[in-house]
């Protein structure tokens, strides 16, 4: 799934339009097509419920790790497609029309649990970016009506658009925001974030994005979330003591899921994994109580 895409249209005097999107890229293999989903896993008890469920019935401690046994993943028959349109905010929704897709993409199953596209070479181009090898869709489109009599976007050389459309001049620029204002929490102190509230805190944290994160440690069962989820003080007590089982047994330097066999992770802004103070190593949560613009 994708969010929306910038981009400009231009009709001509005989109503002929055109448009064109910003640049827009895929990741590429090695083989010049892009992964888009892989191993898609669904997980039956046997993987991990079964094993809690003993240990926290007085049974043996379970590891953490998932039983690969009580795992299915699913299998891909290559086909697919994309619903991207090409319209104006004030087109309505049975007038937006397609992007020919198909003429440069083609969704194909790269091997059994890995689904994609295998690109037309003549019609995107590949470059290196700092974050790996890269795809370049198609930027410039010219609107067409073939036999089915239904209209779409047909990709066009750069060279095929009219030079009077500034469409091969025009450039996109990041959009200028305002300073968003900080997102916070209620300062009532009869309100579920101060009753019965944090046991330690305030402390900051300094993601890239430029922001300062406020947080405060609350006991597992008192945070925020748990005191509006409908349970009795005898269900969060209960889920606290499961909670400090599983945070004393399963540590955080050990591998509870098998690794990708292609790719790799995505990575976590180190500023967000944080450590809990000395004493509240089990049955404590980090919650986020602002976050706001660097002054």
């Amino acid at each position: 799934e994708t969010q929306y895409v910038p981009g400009v249209l231009w009709t001509d005097e005989k109503g002929q339009a055109y448009a064109r999107v910003a640049p827009t890229s895929f990741p590429r293999s090695p083989e010049g097509n892009s992964v888009v989903v892989h191993r898609v896993t669904s997980y039956s008890k046997k993987a991990l419920w079964d094993a809690v469920k003993v240990w926290f019935e007085g049974g043996f401690p379970a590891g953490g790790g998932i039983d690969s046994s009580g795992a299915y993943i699913h299998k891909f028959p290559g086909k697919g497609g994309a619903t991207w349109q090409i319209y104006t905010p004030q087109t309505p929704n049975k007038q937006k029309v397609p992007i020919a897709w198909k003429s440069f993409a083609n969704p194909v199953a790269l091997d059994p649990s890995t689904f994609g596209y295998k690109w037309d070479q003549q019609l995107v181009s590949r470059y290196d970016s700092k974050e790996g090898p890269l795809v370049a869709l198609p930027e410039f489109y010219r609107q067409v009506t073939p036999n089915n009599n239904k209209a779409e976007w047909a990709v066009i050389r750069p060279a095929d658009v009219p030079a009077e459309s500034g469409l091969s001049e025009y450039r996109f620029h990041r959009p200028k925001k305002d300073r968003p204002e900080p997102y916070v929490t209620p300062d009532d102190p009869k309100s579920c974030w101060k009753k019965p509230g944090p046991v330690a805190g305030p402390f900051q944290a300094y993601p890239g994005d430029g922001s300062v994160v406020t947080y405060y440690w609350y006991r597992f069962a008192d945070q925020p979330a748990l005191l509006n989820a409908d349970l009795t003080d005898r269900e969060r007590e209960d889920l606290q003591a499961k909670v400090e089982k599983i945070h004393r047994t399963w540590a955080k330097d050990r591998d509870y899921l098998a690794p990708p066999t292609l790719g790799k992770l995505a990575e976590i802004d180190p500023a967000l994994i944080v450590t809990p103070p000395a004493g509240l190593e089990a049955g404590y949560v980090p919650i986020v109580t602002r976050q706001a613009a660097k002054e």
